[in-house]
């Protein structure tokens, strides 16, 4: 069974030596059958990879889980209290 996760991130990274460059292991040709459960989850915290982490794949309770399963989205504005940063600002 090849995994979709695995599908996808050949897609973003373009090659299994990216691949395991950017999760800093040494090969990640065996990901093919199944991603570990840790990098699944970085990729589901990543914007850049359009993932979405889901528990049963990796035989876990929903329930015992508190994580925020809905993807996070890519929002570019900053925010600040600090009102004197934007009159200096202007």
């Amino acid at each position: 069974m090849k995994s979709n996760l695995y599908d996808i991130l050949l897609s973003v990274y373009g090659s299994e030596a990216a691949i395991a460059k950017a999760f800093g292991v040494e090969r990640a040709a065996h990901w093919k059958r199944k991603v570990p459960e840790r990098v699944a989850l970085l990729c589901h915290l990543s914007p850049d990879i359009p993932y979405q982490y889901n528990p049963t794949t990796y035989q876990r309770d929903m329930k015992g889980l508190r994580l925020v399963l809905e993807k996070p989205t890519t929002n570019n504005e900053v925010t600040t209290n600090d009102q004197n940063l934007y009159s200096q600002a202007a």
